[in-house]
Formats: structure tokens, C-alpha cells, sequence
């Protein structure tokens, strides 16, 4: 109760109306679906007019589809905007800020660059209190009240000691009783780190990318080791595949394996609840969107996530591609609550590897050909068209393992259409971007 309170106290004082956010989002969730659609319009038109009469990158594009005409919004041209590319964020920056963000005590934020681009952001207070408060209110759907224990494990630091005008960090996690851990690296030694860590501290979430627990439970699972098994362990910013869930449910049994997709231009866009499969929109905070290959654009379908952010005045960005290719489902209520749902994220564009004719070859099936039980880790890098090395980690030498590694060679060849080089490692780093890629590109 004292630590609820500390961090109730926090949200008062420090983001000012994070806690009625709170509130406000489950009401919407519990309450019916037109509610929640008429809510989410009247952000989003209220958005689009706001970066209209205060971005001289909307000004522009919405004259150029008559999306307003003597000042009055023509709502049957909404779906005439187009999307927002990476490229063009990147080439825009100066004219998609608002001319009244300075008065909004803005801070920014680099993006990870992990679909080929880093970006530069920027926020505001309003965004902050409302991006803080979802990822509360995505604990309280899973199990975790306020104030209850939990444990970050992250890949990189930069997340704990803002510099860039942001609260710092460390602040949230005293009061909001969040421990730090950082997992840089995965080899023997820092499994048995990470695991001491979760058995001593017991948090009732742990909050992570799928790299590092999926590793520790490869490791409790191997040595009959005895995890703490808190409530649910949210995982983000990667592809959680479903072998990988199997195995944290075998380590963690009792334990919900949350799936989140998020963004740092948007924070949290969807996470599942409980052990259910499909991740739940939130569509209080986002209007998600797909492009199907026909360049049309859908509520629902198969296709290029496109991602509006509702609360971000500072520097709105209205149908963002995120790089992502997902699946969002037709909304039938069988879920239970009135979000939307998201049944796939596939991956980050870059996690298909491609090949010279243009086709693509799935991250998943790639990962499959490298996942053999003297394979300890791994990392499938594609440099060019003729250049892919996997780098391993493994079990004895590669003496050892000749004839697999041979296999394995063929596999890859095959699906490839080239020779792929094998590079071995006593353990792979995190990537500069602060994330852990089982299969990348460089192209």
C-alpha cells in the first residue's frame, strides 16, 4: 500500500494526468466499443486540426487534398492523407514541429534506427504523462498493481539517465519501484547474473526484450534451476515467436508471457492480456492502421503498420509508417473489452532477409535453421546480397560439430540462394542501437 501510494504521489506532482489517464483507459476498455471509437475520433480530428493550423508540413500536405476548405475539416478526405514515411520525418524534421511546442516544455528522444533509420523526436509534457500512464495501465491489465515490484531488464542504460531534458529516469523507478538491470551481453556468465537478480529481487513483472529471457530459461531449463515466477513477464521491441513463449512458460510456469508492440515514437501501441494471443490495441492513445500491398489503407488486414499518435502535439505524426508488418484484426468482441486487436507483428522489415530478384525470406524460418540444442546463440547478419555471416555460439568447437554445421550451411544456401559464412563467438553484444537482432539485414 505504502509503495502505491509513493507512486500515486509521483503521478500527482509529476505527471499531471497520468493517474485520471489511467482511469480513463480502463473505463474505455470496460465500457462499449462506439464509445471508444467516438472517443478516439474526437482525438484524432481534434490532432489533425491542431497539426494543420501548427505544422507548416500538415499545412501544406492538407491543402494539397482540400482536407479543409474556408476552415472547416472535410472528414470525407481523412482517408486521403498519406502516409508518413521514415525518409520523410527524417527530411522534414524542422516543419513537422509545432510553432507552439517550446511553450510545452518539449523534450526528444532518438529512435533505435532498428528498421534502417534513427530518428530524432519530439515530445511534450501532455505525451509524457499520458505515455507513462499506459505503461502502468498495461501492468494493472496483466497483474501488476502500482507501486508493486518490478525488474527492467534492457540492453542499454541510455533509457535510465535521460540527458535530454526528460524527468530523469532514475526518479520513476524509486517511486514507482522499478529496478534496473541491464543485459548487454548473453554469454554463461551473465545468464547466471540475470537469473541471481530475478530470484533475489521477486518482482511481480519483469519488463524486457525477448533476448535475454528467452536465453535464461534455455539456461534454468538445461540446469533444473528454480525460478521466481512473477506475474507476467511484458516483452517488446522484437519479434516474440511462439516456440520462444513455450519455452519462458516452461522456465516461468504460471507466469504471463505478455507480448508488446511499441514504439519510441509512440510508445505503447498494443500488448496482449493474460495469456491471450492477440495484442490489444490502445486505441485511447493510437489509431493503428494497415497498407496492404496495393498501397490501400485499412482499419483492418494484413500489411504495413500505419500509426497515428493521439497524444503527441509537439510533433504529430499522422499515419506513420513504422516499419513493421502486422496483422490487425476485424473487432468481433470475443476478446472480452473494446480494444481492437492485433493478431501478428511479423517483424521489423529488416528482419526478412532479401534477395537479389526482390523476394524475401522469413526472419522465422531463417532463425529455425539455426536453432539446434549445440547452438547456445546466434546472430544471421546479412551485409549484402553476397555477403551473410552467422555468428555462434556453441558447444565445443566447430570440430565438433562438422556434419551439422555442414546442414545447417545447405539450409542456408538453399533458402538464400548463397553461401553463408560462419563466424564463431564466445558471446554476441547488443547492437549499437541498444537492441538484440536473431536475423538482420544491412541492405
Amino acid at each position: 500500500m505504502f509503495r502505491k501510494l509513493l507512486s500515486e504521489i509521483y503521478f500527482i506532482f509529476r505527471l499531471p494526468g497520468g493517474l485520471g489517464y489511467i482511469r480513463e483507459a480502463s473505463r474505455l476498455f470496460e465500457g462499449p466499443r462506439d464509445a471508444l471509437l467516438a472517443y478516439q475520433e474526437d482525438k484524432y480530428l481534434r490532432l489533425v486540426r491542431y497539426a494543420y493550423e501548427h505544422t507548416s508540413y500538415y499545412r501544406r500536405v492538407f491543402d494539397g487534398i482540400g482536407l479543409f476548405e474556408n476552415g472547416e475539416l472535410q472528414k470525407e478526405r481523412l482517408k486521403e492523407i498519406p502516409v508518413l514515411t521514415k525518409d520523410t520525418l527524417k527530411n522534414e524534421q524542422a516543419d513537422l514541429v509545432s510553432d507552439g511546442m517550446k511553450r510545452r516544455k518539449p523534450y526528444f528522444a532518438t529512435t533505435s534506427g532498428s528498421t534502417g533509420i534513427p530518428l530524432t523526436v519530439w515530445y511534450d509534457q501532455y505525451y509524457k504523462s499520458r505515455n507513462r500512464a499506459d505503461k502502468v495501465f498495461m501492468g494493472l491489465l496483466n497483474g501488476r498493481d502500482m507501486g508493486q515490484p518490478e525488474l527492467k531488464m534492457w540492453f542499454r542504460d541510455y533509457d535510465l539517465y535521460q540527458k535530454n531534458g526528460k524527468d530523469k529516469d532514475r526518479f520513476f523507478y524509486f517511486f514507482n519501484n522499478r529496478t534496473f538491470c541491464l543485459a548487454s551481453v548473453i554469454s554463461e556468465d551473465s545468464l547466471k547474473s540475470y537469473i541471481d537478480r530475478i530470484n533475489t529481487l521477486k518482482p511481480v513483472q519483469i519488463w524486457s526484450t525477448p533476448a535475454p529471457v528467452y536465453e535464461v530459461s534455455k539456461y534454468v531449463i538445461k540446469h533444473g534451476i528454480r525460478m521466481h515466477c512473477p506475474c507476467d513477464i511484458i516483452l517488446t521491441s522484437s519479434t516474440l515467436y511462439d516456440e520462444i513463449k513455450k519455452t519462458m512458460e516452461q522456465a516461468f510456469p504460471g507466469t504471463y508471457i505478455v507480448n508488446q508492440y511499441g514504439a519510441t515514437e509512440f510508445g505503447v501501441i498494443a500488448c496482449s492480456i493474460g495469456d491471450a494471443s492477440p495484442m490489444r490495441i490502445f486505441e485511447h492513445s493510437v489509431k493503428a492502421e494497415v497498407m496492404t500491398p496495393d498501397n490501400g489503407i485499412q482499419d483492418c488486414g494484413e500489411g504495413d503498420m500505419v500509426v497515428t499518435g493521439l497524444n503527441n502535439y509537439s510533433m504529430p505524426l499522422i499515419r506513420y509508417m513504422t516499419g513493421d508488418i502486422g496483422k490487425i484484426l476485424p473487432f468481433d468482441g470475443s476478446l472480452g473489452g473494446s480494444f481492437g486487436a492485433i493478431e501478428t507483428i511479423t517483424g521489423r522489415s529488416l528482419s526478412m532477409l532479401r534477395k537479389h530478384d526482390g523476394s524475401y525470406v522469413s526472419g522465422l524460418y531463417l532463425r529455425d535453421l539455426l536453432t539446434k540444442p549445440w547452438i547456445r546463440t546466434f546472430q544471421l547478419v546479412q551485409h549484402s546480397y553476397e555477403d551473410t555471416e552467422a555468428r555462434l555460439v556453441i558447444d565445443g568447437t566447430p570440430d565438433d560439430h562438422r556434419e551439422e554445421l555442414a546442414a545447417v550451411s545447405a539450409g542456408l544456401l538453399e533458402a538464400l540462394g548463397v553461401q553463408c559464412r560462419f563466424t564463431f563467438c564466445d558471446d554476441i553484444a547488443v547492437e549499437k542501437n541498444g537492441k538484440y537482432f536473431y536475423v538482420k539485414s544491412e541492405i
